[in-house]
């Protein structure tokens, strides 16, 4: 057997040599199929994220259509909305004005129907607490400056005394303390019927509480109210009325 000596190894024979050089072969043959496989998967690997690019940019193309698509469906769903928004105001518009006329109607009948209650019989009740008056007037439509200033519903007058009365179907305490600001303001500046005469306020009532009667009267007024089939005056025989005196301008 031939041997080969190679410095710093012990003597090998030839064979040896031949078969670690065929063994290296193998492994650098292996080594290459390895790395071609590695290739092939790189490329396999490349193709996968060409395609993954790929189906992301059509991806984020559908989505910039679908933004844009939103975006108008929207812009859409918001004029029709502000469309339906619009006419259903208009509508309730014109339910609340037919409401409020209706309302008014009603409010005016009840008002016109406790004037009619009231107004026959309200100079005999003013007599028989010895305020005799002469004259009286419905509906007092009084301006200043050509402009509306106040409406009495009923003026009653005489030379000395003047009775100015609100009547209502209903009486609140709103409306007894607006009464009170009207005596105030025509105190002040006297309309020509009643210059001169100490004003008496009055208000009567169809419906009216317990309460609000009390304070009618605890601030001066005379209070008329239902009695069976007339109206009376309720307060006491003894009540002091207030008076606001006037003087001719």
């Amino acid at each position: 057997m031939n041997k080969i000596f190679f410095e710093g190894m012990e003597n090998v024979t030839y064979e040896q040599v031949l078969e670690l050089i065929a063994q290296t072969g193998r492994q650098l043959a292996a080594t290459d199929r390895q790395l071609a496989a590695t290739d092939r998967q790189l490329a396999a690997t490349d193709r996968q994220l060409a395609e993954t690019n790929r189906q992301l940019a059509e991806t984020d193309k559908q989505l910039r259509n679908l933004s844009v698509q939103t975006k108008e469906e929207i812009r859409a769903l918001s004029v029709q909305t502000r469309e339906e928004i619009r006419a259903l105001s208009a509508e309730t518009d014109k339910q609340i004005r037919e409401m409020s006329r209706k309302v008014g109607e009603i409010t005016d009948t009840l008002g016109k129907f406790a004037e009619q209650q009231v107004r026959p019989k309200i100079l005999e009740l003013f007599k028989s607490r010895n305020i005799e008056l002469e004259e009286i007037f419905s509906n007092v439509i009084i301006q200043k400056e050509g402009k509306f200033w106040m409406e009495i519903d009923l003026l009653l007058v005489n030379s000395i005394y003047s009775v100015i009365a609100e009547v209502k179907h209903t009486m609140r305490q709103a409306d007894i303390d607006y009464h009170i600001e009207r005596l105030e303001k025509l105190q002040q500046m006297p309309h020509h019927l009643v210059e001169g005469t100490t004003m008496y306020g009055s208000v009567a009532g169809m419906i009216m509480t317990s309460e609000v009667e009390r304070y009618a009267i605890k601030k001066g007024l005379f209070v008329i109210k239902p009695k069976g089939d007339g109206v009376e005056i309720s307060n006491a025989p003894d009540f002091d009325p207030k008076g606001w005196t006037t003087v001719f301008s």
